[in-house]
């Protein structure tokens, strides 16, 4: 007699669980659909409800208001440290020799490390960093005789605001992720795993006939999902035994 396969759900990621359920929740167009034991209906319709759901919650956590602090954030610190360029820039063609050369040391500086705003968020944090550093480390005398410290101020004041909206945006991330997603799957599993045993045990009273495409082809998902499983498993054992 056909049955479907058993599957450690816990053992697959967050995405991988949802990818799973997805597929199996297509399959239902393969189960009987004339006289449909009401069971069989009840267990379809509790899985599609649970796992429609799951897919709520993830769309949701991927939905985080502390994004668009973040976004607005970055964008300020882009604009700062474009305004800070220009205006050394600028000075580098002052009409007091001594002040255009102090401009040109300072300019070098952020020759040194080019255009972050074009780069990655988290990278651009490092570049701004070692630049900030190398700013504060220029010549105080030099500094006040370019009025400089007014713009390192704003750069360091809105880097340091962009990296505050960040750390919320994470911390809001990891929050929702524990959260409703955790929930929600809880439930897809369990309302997939009585989905599970309630075509199990119907193909054992009535005859695997009418499930056997439902069931061969969904336990053609759980090897390959278990295909997966084991290949992580052997890779990360191969990554602990070269550390």
């Amino acid at each position: 007699m056909k049955k479907i396969k058993t599957i450690s759900l816990t053992s697959l990621r967050v995405e991988e669980d949802f990818g799973f359920q997805k597929l199996v929740l297509a399959e239902t167009e393969n189960l009987p659909g004339e006289e449909t034991p009401s069971v069989q209906t009840a267990a379809v319709t509790a899985f599609e409800t649970a796992f429609n759901a799951f897919d709520t919650a993830l769309k949701a956590s991927a939905t985080n208001p502390a994004t668009a602090s973040a976004t607005d954030a970055d964008t300020a610190r882009d604009q700062s440290w474009r305004a800070a360029n220009a205006y050394v820039k600028a000075m580098c063609s002052h009409p007091t020799p001594d002040i255009a050369a102090r401009a040109s040391e300072a300019k070098s500086l952020f020759d040194k490390y080019g255009d972050p705003t074009s780069l990655a968020q988290t990278e651009e944090s490092g570049v701004l960093h070692n630049l900030l550093q190398d700013l504060s480390a220029f010549d105080s005398a030099k500094r006040t005789a370019l009025n400089l410290d007014v713009w390192i101020t704003d750069l360091q004041t809105k880097e340091d605001a962009f990296l505050a909206a960040a750390a919320m945006r994470t911390e809001e991330d990891a929050a929702r992720q524990v959260g409703i997603v955790k929930e929600s799957r809880t439930a897809a599993d369990a309302a997939y795993r009585s989905l599970v045993d309630t075509v199990n045990a119907l193909a054992m009273i009535n005859g695997d006939t009418e499930y056997a495409t439902f069931i061969d082809h969904v336990n053609a998902v759980i090897d390959r999902q278990k295909g997966i499983l084991k290949a992580r498993k052997t890779n990360n054992a191969k990554k602990k035994e070269e550390e």
